[in-house]
């Protein structure tokens, strides 16, 4: 965590560590005691203990009384809903993602960075009857999948350092591998648009491009996928890559960006 041990004055520790609290609650995993807490956030009980008190008054949590447990409150809720009503992007991506679901049977996302994680903030679905389920809120890892290789391929040199710094811990010897691979979606995305990720995750194949939000804004993911059977290595490669790739420069060209020429065919 930044902030005091880095020497900025305006970091509010106090602060970081409700966030932290908030943050430590997952989609479909229901209501978390003071100890479940603690052990997520590494934070002492005593200390949640009075930041679980303190989100409850203000009804950042509501706390079950019979359990002993808390679960987000209407206040959070609030804000997630105002935060994804205010995206452009979601709002503009959403036609070009029901278009490209509908012409592949293949599952479209929208997602954007949160720690080592991307979350996904919209997605649309086929018609396939068993494909790949994702859902808003719904959370994928940043080194293994295409979408998070495609945000890593577009943000500043300091800030990719820092997650391939903090995600070199988690791989331990097979960091090498995975730094190569990440190296190689990196590239792909500089000379084609898009990159692949195949077999990454339980069997599912996906490409990805990304859209950098002008004035700097921020960064999202566009991605595509779904199960081998749907969507073989040759498929994504040849067809739905260069799909995904052109529907995220729609979307740039439609926040105001500037519209990424396609790369030549080789």
């Amino acid at each position: 965590m930044e902030g005091p041990e880095t020497g900025d004055r305006q970091f509010v520790t106090a602060l970081a560590r409700g966030l932290d609290v908030l943050a430590a609650f997952r989609r479909g995993e229901g209501r978390l005691g003071n100890q479940e807490l603690a052990e997520r956030t590494g934070l002492p009980k005593p200390t949640i203990s009075r930041i679980t008190h303190t989100l409850t008054q203000l009804g950042y949590l509501n706390y079950n009384q019979r359990l002993s447990q808390y679960e987000l409150g209407g206040a959070t809720l609030s804000l997630g809903y105002a935060a994804l009503s205010n995206l452009d992007v979601r709002r503009i991506a959403r036609p070009f993602m029901q278009e490209l679901a509908n012409a592949t049977n293949l599952t479209v996302a929208l997602a954007l960075r949160d720690k080592l994680m991307m979350l996904n903030i919209e997605t649309c679905e086929g018609q396939a009857l068993v494909g790949l389920r994702l859902s808003p809120g719904s959370r994928m890892p940043i080194a293994t999948t295409a979408m998070g290789r495609a945000y890593l391929a577009v943000v500043s040199e300091a800030e990719r350092t820092t997650i391939l710094n903090d995600l070199r811990g988690q791989f331990g010897d097979e960091w090498p591998s995975m730094r190569r691979s990440i190296e190689r979606s990196i590239k792909d995305i500089e000379e084609q648009g898009f990159c692949v990720s195949i077999g990454g995750q339980k069997d599912i194949n996906g490409a990805a491009a990304a859209i950098p939000i002008p004035d700097g804004r921020g960064f999202y993911a566009l991605s595509i996928g779904g199960p081998a059977y749907l969507a073989s290595p040759d498929y994504v490669a040849t067809e739905v890559g260069p799909m995904v790739a052109e529907a995220a420069r729609k979307v740039i060209a439609l926040l105001g960006g500037d519209m990424p020429a396609r790369p030549a065919r080789k």
